[in-house]
């Protein structure tokens, strides 16, 4: 059995009671203290103020709810809490969707032992670095940093999250953006090492930005994050100057490795 570092609490949110059975008996054998169930969402953010989770499992269709809008009810309420889309739609658009609004991993159905544990442990580990950062806001406080980032993301949540990670491996986080506009505007100012530049954003998209940053600085090193795992998107992302990519929703060891390579290349 594969122990979380500690025992982080989890909400189930699903109108079948089999499945809530089953997601109980199996996050239970693997650590997680399940704090509650809720077959709708009726009651949902009264529920996570009462019970304090740090992770729900979340249906995305609901008798009374959808998903996406739940998600951003969450993440607005509280955005430290991470959630688990539960769905078995094969509509890709609704999942890209999910993930642009924050979603920190997906379980499908129907699903195994195997991939519920994985993804899981994915979002576990992220909430523990979301954990120490708020403990602590430099992993790395009184060494010198590695390097220095500007993060641009239109999600609260996901700059918060990536952010986390980069303290983790000692990168000092110079600045964040919401809008691609102002992530050139920071990139100018702090003049970082490497830009994290989010795909699709308001006022100004990643290609774009990325496109007005270069030109200030040829030599910039920009990782593009997006949710859509597409040849297109990489290829577009590639030919304006990214020197990598990150998907959403975050692993964060294929973050680490990803920033690692950037840096070091």
């Amino acid at each position: 059995m594969s122990q979380p570092q500690s025992r982080l609490r989890v909400l189930i949110v699903d109108d079948s009671a089999p499945i809530r059975s089953v997601l109980r008996a199996l996050l239970n054998s693997e650590g997680y203290d399940v704090v509650g169930e809720l077959g709708s969402g009726t009651k949902l953010l009264s529920t996570i103020a009462q019970l304090k989770p740090h992770i729900i499992c979340l249906d995305y269709q609901l008798p009374d709810s959808d998903g996406i809008t739940l998600l951003k009810e969450i993440y607005a309420a509280y955005p430290h809490v991470a959630v688990v889309m539960i769905t078995g739609s094969e509509n890709h658009t609704l999942e890209y969707a999910a993930a642009e609004a924050g979603a920190a991993g997906f379980i499908h159905k129907p699903f195994s032992q195997e991939t519920i544990i994985k993804v899981l442990q994915q979002v576990a580990h992220a909430q523990q670095l979301l954990m120490i950062a708020a403990r602590k806001r430099n992993a790395f406080e009184g060494k010198p940093h590695r390097a220095r980032a500007v993060i641009a993301d239109d999600s609260d949540t996901i700059r918060r999250v990536l952010a986390a990670i980069l303290a983790h491996m000692g990168v000092e986080v110079a600045a964040e953006a919401c809008d691609g506009l102002r992530a050139v505007e920071l990139a100018a100012q702090h003049k970082p090492d490497i830009v994290c530049l989010d795909f699709e954003m308001p006022v100004m998209n990643g290609l774009e930005a990325m496109k007005a940053m270069r030109k200030q600085d040829p030599a910039l090193k920009v990782v593009m994050i997006t949710s859509v795992a597409s040849r297109e998107v990489f290829d577009q992302a590639a030919s304006a100057g990214a020197r990598g990519y990150i998907l959403k929703p975050f692993h964060p060891d294929k973050v680490t490795q990803a920033i690692t390579k950037i840096l070091e290349s």
